[in-house]
């Protein structure tokens, strides 16, 4: 009886250290392993669960305190240094308060016109008078000649002029057809292709006006009248823009545009500044030398403030200048990271394909002025050639310009941007391409043409 004692004794005593070292080893709670139904056998069944999760929380929980470990470092270079601020935060704070006022009219008005009246009639003052009450142009000057006026338009003083021939009166009340001329600088297209709506519309106006005013004198009909001055009458609808305001065409571009130069520029020149200053080993030993952990850990906090002033860009959009947006704010945020997360992942490529950070950085503001062009923005991409309508398909900015049309300004069904989401999700595959490379320029901490040697 004393033997058998002695021998369950020495169970219980195995099975107490092998309780603690489970509880030590394992962060698996004691009462778990306590409890009053516990047996040797369910001991081990806990031990061999332990052991496997172990093997996946370990490594999991390594990395990420690898993560912060860099994080916390960048943080601390960043806040040593004004430029990193300068760039990342007050810059493009700047920016998107500078255009947000520029544009915040909608489209330009009162722009300056001039009248050349060569009639001096009441009929001619009237139409004069017409023009000026237009929203989009003013009349500055009453000049007596073309070539006065064109003086005035070369000088930059006008955007155009109308001139009034003579005898226009007369001509109307004798029933011959004058011919009212109009110059515009279309050398500034937008302004141009403003004012020229502008006036067709108001000089249209004035003509259909006469028109029906002899008709009436003539005694006809109202309805025969209308049905002789305008056969055919339009109805127009503007989609998606009907008061025609042009910062929801402009501002929600090249706001997106200018950022993407930020991400670019800064995302290459922190990786890079990191082997010209040759601190790059204090780099990947916080990341236990892996390439992965170090540049997750270092862009990590710009994805957080480029992140957060995406949101205030769109704040100043959709809320304090008013662009419709018929979206949730969940997919507003969502592409708002994808944004930024594809910019940095070619900012990645960019340095490791050229570890050399002048040569990085001239490849990054050729490639992010490149978006102005062939996002869409300033020329169809339809009406492109073939090779440069899939070149376009390689910037990010025309993705989310595509997303922002059909979901955010449209409304229309997540199926129609599906396809912009997942070719912005492509961008971040590019690092893999040069990951290699870029290591062994942070190892050897050297330039371009010594890395290719090794």
């Amino acid at each position: 009886m004393l033997g058998v004692g002695r021998e369950k004794l020495g169970a219980v005593r195995k099975v107490n250290r092998a309780i603690e070292y489970v509880v030590a080893n394992y962060n698996i709670p004691k009462q778990k392993m306590c409890d009053s139904g516990a047996s040797v056998f369910r001991l081990q069944a806990n031990i061999k669960i332990a052991r496997k999760q172990s093997h996946f929380t370990e490594p999991m929980k390594s990395i990420l305190i690898n993560i912060r470990k860099v994080a916390i470092r960048e943080v601390n270079r960043m806040s040593s240094r004004w430029l990193y601020i300068l760039v990342v935060l007050v810059l493009p704070v700047l920016t998107i308060l500078f255009f947000a006022s520029l544009f915040k009219d909608g489209v330009p008005t009162k722009m300056p016109i001039a009248i050349v009246d060569l009639d001096q009639t009441a009929t001619s003052r009237k139409i004069a008078r017409n023009i000026d009450v237009t929203p989009l142009s003013t009349v500055t000057k009453n000049l007596q000649s073309e070539t006065e006026a064109m003086s005035e338009l070369r000088t930059g003083n006008i955007y155009g002029f109308v001139v009034i021939p003579k005898n226009l009166q007369a001509d109307i009340l004798a029933s011959r057809q004058p011919v009212i001329s109009y110059y515009y600088q279309n050398g500034f297209l937008i302004a141009g292709g403003l004012m020229q709506n502008d006036l067709t519309l108001i000089l249209h106006t004035l003509s259909g006006g006469i028109n029906i005013q002899k008709r009436e004198a003539m005694g006809q009909a109202e309805n025969y009248i209308m049905s002789q001055v305008q056969p055919i009458q339009l109805s127009t609808h503007q989609l998606f823009n009907p008061t025609a305001n042009y910062s929801v065409y402009i501002s929600t571009i090249v706001l997106p545009i200018m950022l993407q130069l930020f991400i670019l520029l800064m995302t290459v020149y922190s990786i890079g500044i990191e082997i010209k200053e040759k601190t790059s080993h204090e780099w990947l030993r916080l990341s236990n030398k892996s390439i992965f952990t170090a540049i997750t850990g270092k862009l990590l906090p710009y994805t957080v403030i480029f992140f957060t002033v995406m949101m205030f860009q769109n704040f100043m959009l959709y809320k304090v200048m008013q662009i419709p947006m018929h979206t949730s704010l969940g997919w507003l945020m969502l592409g708002s990271l994808f944004f930024v997360l594809s910019y940095q992942a070619i900012g990645v490529f960019f340095i490791g394909l050229l570890p050399l950070m002048r040569h990085s950085l001239n490849l990054a503001a050729f490639y992010g002025i490149l978006a102005l062009t062939l996002c869409g923005f300033s020329f169809p991409i339809e009406a492109m050639p073939p090779v440069f309508q899939y070149w376009a398909s390689g910037f990010p900015v025309r993705h989310y310009m595509h997303i922002f049309q059909s979901q955010i300004l449209a409304g229309f069904e997540l199926r129609y941007s599906i396809l912009s989401y997942l070719y912005l999700l492509l961008f971040l595959l590019l690092p893999l391409t040069i990951i290699n490379r870029l290591k062994s320029a942070l190892i050897y901490q050297t330039f371009i043409e010594n890395v290719h040697k090794t």
